[in-house]
């Protein structure tokens, strides 16, 4: 008998003359589960000699389901066509020591834990497409034709090594992107084999223990000559829609719409690799007027993708916060069917809030207080620098090979209270090219052995004129960000001063009922040897130039 081990995946096909629609599942205790079939086209994934990935077919289509066994123990299934029984089974679910479902902590909702109970804070950043090449036109030098290859799959595998190889395990996908996208020019029209990439990284993804953030979709207009642009037709007529208001408002755009959504669904929808489904990408930025209607869609259509998988979590996004204009969409997203508020901000010269222009650090800490909602996690999911007014990556990232920038807003938004680090968005550009993926690990040693959701965790800001000093004052933990204000990125790579060691630095702590402890620091950066003491409350920091994270655990040492 098939052995499935307990949060592991089983999956069926069959052959797709027998319609079967879908498939029912009683667990060892009686209860049942019922499980939608989804269009399966086997496909391979092939790379050439430059490491080009091409995608090919490779049988007949099939109808499949996939189902994650909870409870160990015997579990009977029975695939139904029309609700007739057409097949029947079992296979016995091993007990295992996976973790479970990323769900919302029931201790402190203001962030998540496993189903198992043990802490999950999450550490990534957004991979949400591997990057396209521009292929020759013809054998002159120089000259570049309009086709387009990338190295698909090859990446994300490189990619999850690194960032679990430092301790990260959360990455951010944009499902509606080309190359992952199911769906052509018409309107509710799949090819499934194209879902064979997805699958490829999912699973990439499940073998280096990483979770992964799935973003339905991100286009704004059907007018030409947008970056946001979607080409779309209807299967009937070929009409395109007359605006995005059309769009969101016609029953009959949304249900070809959900042909999709039902695709991934069906696939992925109850995978504990997939800690949450994201609606859509900076929704009030569609090319449309009317906030209140696509406030309440993206209500709606939260409901209906909690129904199709009630173990995942579902969440949305919104524009950059980096202008005044944004503040009422932001408060008007506290709503309940998301599982955990989200909050985009860049480093921007060019923002209307002049707090994005500089400091990292600052722009973060604002960025989580303004979008958090106190009985929800929330996670800065896309940050960095950009040029002004988001016209490409930031100028100043190719001088930046120890990572002053990432580093602030992948730490600064956790000890300003967010459930995670910062997710930030330039991967290839930055992250991937300079090499930065060990920024990570300091952060995952410091949240190591910490149970997150059980320590009650208060923000405190104890910066001074020289040092910026973010901490989370904890029942049993304090942990803190101590960044030179020098090292920043205006002083270092703008104007060429590298920052001049601080000594003698020390910090009261008695205000946050701080006497005693343990104290542990973690170097993101080569800093001088030395050791920090707490004696009395104050905390006396030995020499560094950058910067520190530190770990104090209270009432020892």
């Amino acid at each position: 008998m098939e052995i499935i081990p307990q949060y592991g995946r089983w999956s069926r096909e069959f052959d797709i003359e027998r319609r079967i629609d879908r498939v029912g599942f009683v667990s060892p205790d009686g209860a049942l589960e019922t499980r939608v079939t989804f269009a399966h086209e086997p496909a391979e994934l092939a790379y050439n000699r430059h490491g080009y990935e091409a995608l090919r077919p490779s049988g007949r289509r099939l109808t499949g389901v996939r189902f994650t066994p909870v409870q160990p123990g015997r579990h009977r299934y029975r695939a139904l066509s029309e609700g007739k029984v057409v097949e029947e089974g079992e296979f016995v679910c091993e007990e295992s020591d996976h973790p479970g479902y990323v769900e919302v902590s029931k201790r402190d909702s203001r962030y998540f834990a496993f189903s198992n109970g043990s802490s999950f804070c999450p550490i990534g950043l957004n991979l949400a497409f591997p990057p396209m090449y521009a292929l020759p036109r013809g054998s002159e030098h120089f000259l570049v034709s309009d086709k387009r290859a990338t190295l698909g799959v090859g990446e994300y595998r490189r990619w999850f090594e690194e960032l679990a190889r430092s301790g990260g395990n959360l990455a951010r996908i944009y499902l509606s992107w080309d190359y992952f996208n199911p769906e052509t020019d018409v309107a509710g029209q799949l090819e499934p084999a194209r879902l064979a990439r997805l699958d490829a990284v999912v699973e990439a993804a499940r073998q280096h223990g990483i979770r992964l953030k799935l973003c339905l979709e991100h286009f704004r207009t059907f007018e030409p000559g947008s970056p946001f642009l979607k080409v779309l037709k209807h299967p009937e007529d070929g009409r395109t829609p007359r605006d995005m208001d059309e769009w969101f408002r016609s029953k009959a755009w949304q249900d070809l719409w959900m042909r999709k959504v039902r695709a991934w669904f069906a696939r992925y929808g109850d995978d504990p690799t997939v800690m949450a489904w994201e609606l859509w990408n900076e929704l009030e930025c569609c090319a449309t007027q009317d906030w209140p209607m696509l406030r309440e869609w993206a209500r709606g259509m939260l409901r209906v993708m909690k129904e199709m998988a009630p173990r995942q979590l579902v969440t949305n996004t919104l524009g950059s916060l980096d202008r005044e204009s944004q503040l009422r969409p932001y408060g008007d997203f506290h709503m309940d069917e998301m599982d955990f508020q989200q909050v985009h901000r860049y480093l921007d010269q060019g923002a209307d809030l002049e707090i994005c222009h500089n400091d990292p650090i600052a722009f973060c800490a604002d960025a989580i207080r303004i979008a958090r909602r106190p009985d929800r996690p929330i996670l800065m999911s896309e940050t960095g620098g950009v040029n002004d007014c988001h016209t490409g990556p930031f100028r100043y990232y190719r001088m930046d090979s120890r990572g002053i920038i990432f580093h602030d807003v992948t730490f600064a938004p956790f000890f300003a209270g967010s459930a995670g680090t910062g997710q930030i968005w330039h991967w290839f550009e930055y992250v991937d090219q300079k090499d930065l993926w060990a920024g990570y690990r300091p952060f995952a040693d410091l949240v190591q052995g910490v149970q997150l959701d059980a320590e009650d965790f208060r923000t405190a800001d104890l910066s001074t004129d020289q040092a910026w000093f973010l901490c989370l004052r904890g029942d049993e933990h304090l942990l803190a960000y101590v960044r030179n204000r020098e090292d920043s990125w205006h002083a270092v790579l703008r104007d060429g001063r590298e920052p001049e060691a601080l000594s003698g630095q020390s910090f009261d702590l008695s205000g946050l009922g701080v006497r005693s402890g343990k104290v542990t620091l973690y170097r993101p950066w080569p800093e001088p040897d030395g050791e920090a003491t707490l004696r009395g409350g104050r905390l006396r920091l030995p020499p560094f130039r950058y910067g520190f994270l530190l770990k104090v655990r209270l009432g020892s040492g």
